[in-house]
């Protein structure tokens, strides 16, 4: 059996040439797996190992055919199909690069976001899920271990740890009481035989005192009434309005997967989602979850 050394994907192995049965299969792998990652965020498990090998193989089949066809028979119809057919390939394999590229990125952002300032990664459920390395290519690996390096690079050069730092510290522990402080049931005892003490003092009585009725006249008491009407009416000022305290951005989602560890919020509190919850979340974990396909908006 003949082989064919290809430079760039395992080295110096040589891959074996594919039969024309085996390019069919290729041919139909390349489609399946272009219409399943079109439908997903995250990449999808190759079907076959030395995959983008194999497609290589095919396209240079498609070329062979199309140059032989041309030779012995010129610009027939089938020179045409066959020339349609390499075009469609060639379009395949730009659109899946394209998606896969775009998933593999879009993973590595998220892992590197919702790992912990300390380094400590969230828990699996929460996060966009681990790569089986395995079924994908060796080259899409070093492109991922790429973007992940770069977003470390990023968030070292904005800080980005020192700004989210305190939406992951624990909230202050209550102060300690001295243990030379009394008892709180002695200030009660204190307190309640000091109201008993002052129970038993009672005030003099106050001699009443006379009213005199100013020489007043009626007619200048509505004169001044007049002059002066909120003055002796009852009337209360206008109330200032009380201003509105801004809130804080919150996003209503609805929560698609159970999840089995609690989401720290800004304030320190702990957040437990489960699968067909709607729930108010800061928009940075909203948004963060919901390109991550594990919850939805459900803005009113």
């Amino acid at each position: 059996m003949h082989s064919l050394r290809v430079s760039g994907m395992d080295g110096d192995n040589d891959i074996p040439r594919l039969n024309s049965h085996q390019l069919i299969a290729v041919d139909k792998a390349l489609m399946e797996i272009s219409r399943k990652q079109r439908s997903s965020t995250v990449p999808v498990e190759l079907p076959m190992p030395n995959f983008w090998v194999s497609v290589g193989q095919l396209v240079s089949h498609l070329e062979s055919e199309l140059a032989e066809t041309m030779r012995t028979e010129g610009p027939t119809a089938k020179a045409q199909l066959q020339t349609r057919k390499l075009g469609v390939t060639r379009t395949q394999v730009s659109d899946l690069t394209r998606l896969r590229l775009n998933a593999f990125t879009q993973h590595a952002v998220l892992s590197n976001l919702l790992r912990a300032p300390e380094g400590d990664s969230m828990s699996e459920d929460i996060g966009p899920g681990v790569i089986e390395w395995e079924r994908h290519d060796p080259s899409e690996r070093a492109f991922y271990s790429g973007i992940g390096h770069l977003v470390d690079k990023y968030k070292h050069e904005v800080s980005l740890n020192s700004l989210l730092r305190s939406s992951w510290e624990a909230p202050p522990s209550a102060p300690e009481t001295p243990s030379h402080t009394a008892p709180l049931s002695d200030f009660s005892a204190e307190e309640k035989k000091s109201s008993t003490a002052d129970e038993k003092v009672v005030p003099p009585p106050q001699e009443p005192t006379h009213w005199e009725d100013p020489d007043y006249d009626e007619e200048d008491r509505i004169r001044e009434i007049d002059a002066f009407p909120g003055i002796g009416t009852g009337a209360a000022p206008p109330a200032e309005p009380i201003p509105i305290q801004p809130v804080s951005d919150m996003r209503r989602i609805l929560v698609l997967q159970d999840m089995s560890e609690p989401i720290v919020a800004e304030d320190g509190s702990e957040i437990t989602l489960s699968a067909g919850d709607i729930e108010n979340c800061p928009s940075i974990i909203a948004e963060t979850l919901i390109a991550a396909g594990l919850a939805e908006a459900a803005d009113l």
